[in-house]
């Protein structure tokens, strides 16, 4: 945690900067993933359903998600993100990718090849996550 709160204080310029993390990794799950029910995303980040729901009602009076109705279960609720929330997912990936590009910095370039390689082949999800 005290690694994210560094992270956020080094980086005013975060394109996520007026979200809690928590939304934050809500906008990161969808944009990673696509649509997928709230249960799903909740399940996901390890947040309660009523924590989701505040979570969901907050991106979407900012409109960087929009809820719909399941294809086939006519109970559940779909979280999309809206172009708004796309962009957003795009400009915080590329914030993390600014980042990994200074850690490696200091490595020769044969280094730096081998360890994104090697960072690469990591699953999408951390153990515990799906």
């Amino acid at each position: 945690m005290r690694l994210l709160h560094f992270m956020d204080a080094a980086n005013v310029g975060r394109a996520t900067m007026d979200l809690d993390l928590r939304a934050r990794r809500v906008v990161q799950a969808l944009g990673l993933s696509g649509p997928a029910s709230i249960v799903a995303v909740g399940q996901t980040l390890g947040v309660s359903p009523s924590t989701m729901t505040g979570l969901a009602d907050r991106l979407e009076q900012q409109n960087y998600l929009r809820r719909g109705r399941h294809p086939t279960d006519r109970r559940a609720t779909v979280l999309a993100l809206t172009a708004k929330g796309k962009r957003l997912f795009e400009r915080e990936k590329q914030f993390y990718g600014r980042l990994i590009d200074e850690a490696i910095s200091p490595l020769e370039a044969p280094a730096r090849r081998v360890l994104l390689e090697a960072l690469g082949q990591l699953p999408a999800e951390a153990p515990g996550d799906g």
